[in-house]
């Protein structure tokens, strides 16, 4: 990135643009005192320490002790560490924000649908949900976008946020309730993302191969609980599928009423031969066991 791209974004965390150009001079070169500071970063020698003591101030810079009566030196504090600190500050700030606009409402602001197109602003807007998310994800999905998700999951897992997931297709690489379900939808020309996070903001997404890719994001709790509870029930559906292909199917079968049974007839065949591979495999295993016995 470009010396004047850093110091314009920057300048969008908070930095004057004196402040950016003395931090990312220490960057480039440090120990420096102001004399040399100035040199190497173009700030006028004039307003050097009073932009290194804002700096100071910012914790994006430190005084090293040196002997009595050399010009005092500064070095600059990682990025890393001014990132979380400037983060921090932005999320206390935009909580105490909240906080205080929250307390002006005399009752409960209209819900907003955002309508998002593009599978990019798709996934950033899914990404930001799970990185935001406190207490539980539930997550229904292509292998496709779960994917693109999975380190956001995994750092979610690590920060204790447990996530249900069921994935249609090679499912995510992480840490939780994860199902998989290979059945019809998988090889389906449209793919869906549902994602529910803390039970209160929902995104909804398909990708079509004919159309560009939408989602709706609401913070709606109504249908954050319905489709919550669906999410359950599709977890523990496709978990029973997956162990007891024969028994779902049994039953699946005995329960539908006669309307749904042509819309139903491919999933009944999938279960079937689910329960027949399953009883070949078993069959299988028994053989082996018998011959080594």
């Amino acid at each position: 990135m470009k010396q004047d791209t850093l110091t314009e974004t920057l300048q969008q965390l908070g930095f004057s643009q004196y402040e950016a150009q003395c931090y990312l001079g220490l960057l480039r070169q440090h120990p420096l005192n102001g004399s040399q500071l100035s040199t190497v970063c173009g700030v006028p020698r004039s307003m050097v320490y009073q932009t290194l003591n804002r700096l100071e101030e910012k914790a994006a810079v430190v005084r090293l002790k040196g002997e009595e009566g050399e010009p005092q030196q500064y070095e600059p504090v990682p990025p890393g560490q001014v990132i979380a600190h400037l983060s921090a500050r932005f999320q206390a700030t935009c909580e105490h924000l909240e906080e205080k606009l929250n307390a002006l409402t005399a009752s409960r602001p209209a819900e907003v649908v955002l309508n998002i197109v593009g599978a990019d602003d798709i996934l950033r807007r899914a990404s930001f949900l799970v990185r935001q998310a406190q207490r539980r994800i539930s997550l229904i999905g292509g292998a496709q976008e779960l994917a693109a998700l999975e380190q956001d999951l995994k750092a979610a897992a690590v920060r204790g946020v447990p996530a249900r997931i069921v994935s249609l297709g090679s499912p995510p690489a992480v840490q939780g309730q994860v199902v998989t379900y290979l059945g019809e939808n998988v090889s389906s020309p449209t793919r869906f993302l549902i994602l529910v996070a803390d039970a209160a903001h929902v995104l909804i997404a398909t990708f079509s191969p004919e159309t560009p890719p939408t989602a709706l994001w609401t913070e709606n709790q109504t249908l954050a609980q319905l489709l919550s509870a669906f999410l359950n029930t599709e977890y523990y559906i496709v978990r029973l599928s997956n162990t007891h292909p024969a028994l779902v199917r049994e039953m699946l079968s005995q329960a539908l009423e006669p309307e749904d049974r042509d819309r139903f007839a491919r999933i009944l065949h999938f279960l079937e031969q689910q329960a027949e591979q399953q009883a070949a495999e078993q069959t299988r295993s028994r053989a082996e066991k018998e011959i080594r016995s």
